[in-house]
């Protein structure tokens, strides 16, 4: 024991929950470090890490750390910043994304992992039970073991089937109008972020539509982008007149995404601000009026030219 101990290293905290963020388990383990180093950094969260350094710690390849740092990128819980000459690779953890994605993962993903490690930790103890019976009558073992185990399986078994509805959400709108939502949508709870402006959207579009919008860890991403580009207490708002009121032929035509909220967040707030949306015939029409006003212009010079003439004339006279 003493001779493996000099190869040991300090252990590695791995959240196993994040692997079913969808980053897989090379992904998993750098959030699990970079968490990590995140809460012992002074630099608003912000640490610098080489790719050696990275190495040293998980084991993981240069090729593994940058297919776990896109991964990562893309679920938007891992932020990257390059930085000075030569470049520097800095990092940072968006907590509110990663509690949003973890949010919308499926449940049954939990649950599978937590019956894994339920069936593994089972397993070790049936074998050192079997282990420490010593041999006689193993015919009469085995049919205790048989009944024990049919005993406590089987009214889970009768249990089992589909399994049980999630409870519906029911939000109140400002208005007192309470909303039902499906539970089997996963929407982000009260304590979520993303939780105003996210109901806020959804029941404007779920009016608009008459479907509920489909709530998943990239859209929770693109959310908190969202909220963190336009302000958390003006983010249900802007959500809402997006949805009502934005009448740009390309905006319906792809039913008001949240990709496009986002793309133009600033766009939607100040014409929320300011009591304005641009439809495309609103375009035409300012388009017209400014061709309208060029070819007045054009006809007042016209005229300001010929009566300038004539009265040059007058004068020669």
């Amino acid at each position: 024991m003493s001779t493996i101990s000099t190869y040991l290293d300090r252990p590695v905290a791995f959240q196993r929950v994040f692997v079913n963020l969808g980053a897989g388990i090379t992904g998993a383990l750098m959030l699990s470090q970079a968490i990590y180093w995140a809460r012992r950094t002074e630099e608003e969260g912000w640490f610098y890490k080489t790719i050696t350094e990275w190495t040293e710690e998980t084991g993981l390849s240069r090729t593994e750390q940058e297919n776990a740092r896109a991964k990562l990128q893309k679920l938007g819980v891992l932020e990257i910043d390059r930085r000075g000459i030569p470049a520097k690779l800095y990092f940072r953890v968006d907590f509110d994304a990663l509690q949003n994605a973890l949010e919308a993962t499926p449940p049954e993903n939990k649950i599978a992992g937590n019956l894994q490690t339920g069936l593994q930790q089972t397993r070790k103890q049936d074998a050192t039970e079997h282990a420490s019976k010593s041999p006689g009558k193993p015919q009469t073992n085995i049919g205790k073991t048989t009944k024990k185990t049919t005993a406590e399986t089987t009214p889970e078994n009768s249990s089992s089937g589909a399994p049980a509805p999630a409870a519906p959400m029911q939000v109140a709108a400002p208005n007192g109008t309470v909303y039902e939502i499906p539970g089997e949508l996963r929407y982000p709870g009260p304590e979520a972020k993303s939780h105003k402006t996210w109901i806020a959207y959804a029941i404007a579009y779920q009016q608009r539509y008459g479907t509920w919008p489909l709530w998943n860890k990239t859209v929770a991403g693109k959310i908190t982008q969202f909220i963190d580009r336009v302000g958390a207490e003006l983010a249900p708002r802007v959500a809402v007149h997006y949805v009502r009121r934005v009448q740009e032929d390309f905006i319906v035509k792809q039913m008001h995404s949240v990709g496009m909220l986002v793309q133009s967040s600033e766009k939607w707030a100040t014409q929320f601000q300011t009591g304005t949306s641009m439809t495309s015939a609103r375009a035409k029409q300012a388009d017209q009026l400014d061709a309208n006003a060029s070819v007045a212009d054009e006809a007042m010079a016209i005229l300001r030219a010929q009566r300038s003439a004539k009265q040059g004339g007058f004068d020669a006279e």
